[in-house]
């Protein structure tokens, strides 16, 4: 399930996406609201267990501040990671909680220090080490925190932080220019979505440029950008999540865990029972999911 092509639904039997990939729409592939989450409730459970001592004793609520950095789509300089610090701060000073943040691969080492100068004196700070990962208390954070705060440009995180079913805040990073290759794929793919209507009003056939751009997508040469607002608004729409800063208090859901939904369809697909062995099949759904499939 990525965007390594939308070739992929002529290769194998079924592909597996997310809806802000915007592929155009094909028989063999089943759309998500977010990447599949390999964070399992057993692994939660594990990880709260193990990790108790941290958070014990501190002030409530709990937040847990799950940073990001710089992708395709969105920056993540000094002067982001600093404001990002100073406002969940002073969002946790309002509400007389805590803070626990964990950086990751793509934070840096020069924005790491800009945000624990944000955070100041009111945060556990958890440095992401490529070599320490069995020391990370990010499990932890998911399972024992109140409220959840993700970066908007990470989709696994935001995955994994909606499918605890608690309070999460979505916190958009400003977005990066994109490169003349980009807009000119962008412009292909506007090309190929744009419509022509008749006299009456009603949709032409594709031809011309619009059909050779129609098909350059659907063959998976040129593939759209994947549109993360879309993420964003999919997940405050169904009440999932709340942007940083809404008016809106946070709310909890009952967590959004699509790899049950997706290994019973596949299931039915491949013309197996619906309902025998799913758990045992969630596994393989993600792995494929992660692997491109």
């Amino acid at each position: 399930m990525g965007r390594k092509g939308t070739h992929v639904a002529h290769l194998y039997d079924l592909a597996i996406s997310c809806r802000y990939f915007r592929l155009p729409p094909h028989f063999r592939r089943i759309e998500t609201l977010v990447p599949l989450t390999e964070v399992s409730l057993e692994q939660l459970r594990q990880s709260a267990e193990r990790w108790q001592e941290l958070l014990a004793n501190t002030p409530r609520p709990r937040i847990a501040l799950l940073v990001g950095g710089t992708s395709y789509e969105c920056r993540f300089d000094e002067e982001t990671a600093y404001r990002l610090g100073a406002e969940v701060c002073t969002f946790a000073e309002a509400t007389g909680g805590a803070v626990f943040a964990t950086t990751s691969r793509r934070t840096g080492p020069q924005a790491t220090v800009a945000l624990k100068k944000g955070l100041g004196h009111c945060c556990y700070l958890h440095e992401w080490q490529p070599k320490n990962q069995s020391e990370n208390p990010y499990l932890a954070y998911l399972a024992l925190a109140d409220i959840l705060i993700v970066t908007g440009e990470s989709e696994s995180m935001l995955a994994d932080a909606a499918a605890t079913g608690k309070p999460v805040y979505i916190y958009p990073l400003p977005k990066q220019e994109l490169d003349l290759w980009t807009q000119v794929k962008e412009r292909i793919v506007a090309r190929s979505e744009k419509q022509r209507l008749g006299n009456r009003g009603t949709i032409q056939p594709q031809t011309g440029v619009q059909y050779v751009c129609a098909r350059l997508i659907e063959r998976g040469i040129i593939l759209p950008q994947a549109d993360l607002h879309i993420l964003h608004e999919t997940l405050v729409g169904s009440g999932i999540a709340q942007f940083f800063g809404s008016s809106s208090g946070p709310t909890s859901s009952a967590g959004l865990r699509e790899v049950d939904d997706i290994a019973r369809r596949v299931r039915v697909l491949m013309g197996m029972p619906p309902e025998a062995g799913v758990a045992g099949q969630m596994d393989s759904v993600v792995r494929a999911e992660n692997a491109g499939v």
